[in-house]
């Protein structure tokens, strides 16, 4: 269960970042003038790194760890959704925006800022898939809790 609920909180953390990220961060690197983007850029990249990637590699674990260490009452094709969600997530995020933002290191490229807005709904897309499979696990495994026992 402990697994579970790492995923569980690890995922919707990550899901908030990802949508404050698909929804404000990278429209507005449009949006930013060319003196002030690159300063700008290397904040983001910074930060953003330390906020969402303990989230996306806990996720990622926890749920891996749950395809064979799951309640009896979570189902495996459930388990394995959430796993290959997160390696969505951390494949997206490894072959497609880390280079894309290294590209951006040295300046605003407005077509490099194009392709992140354009592909980002897949991790999009993914972060939400797995947040949503975990979060459903955790039901499924706290609905078959007998209340009783915990006394």
């Amino acid at each position: 269960m402990q697994f579970l609920l790492a995923a569980s909180v690890a995922a919707l953390i990550a899901s908030g970042i990802e949508y404050y990220v698909f929804t404000i961060a990278y429209p507005g690197f449009a949006l930013i003038g060319a003196r002030e983007f690159t300063a700008i850029h290397v904040l983001h990249s910074e930060r953003i790194s330390y906020a969402i990637g303990p989230a996306l590699l806990v996720a990622f674990a926890a749920n891996a760890l749950l395809i064979s260490a799951r309640p009896r009452s979570v189902p495996l094709w459930l388990a394995v959704a959430a796993a290959v969600c997160g390696g969505i997530v951390l494949a997206y995020t490894a072959f497609v925006a880390v280079p894309l933002h290294a590209r951006l290191s040295s300046g605003a490229d407005e077509s490099v800022i194009a392709a992140l807005n354009a592909t980002e709904w897949i991790r999009a897309l993914a972060t939400f898939a797995q947040a949503g499979c975990d979060v459903a696990m955790l039901w499924l495994a706290l609905r078959s809790i007998d209340p009783n026992t915990l006394a």
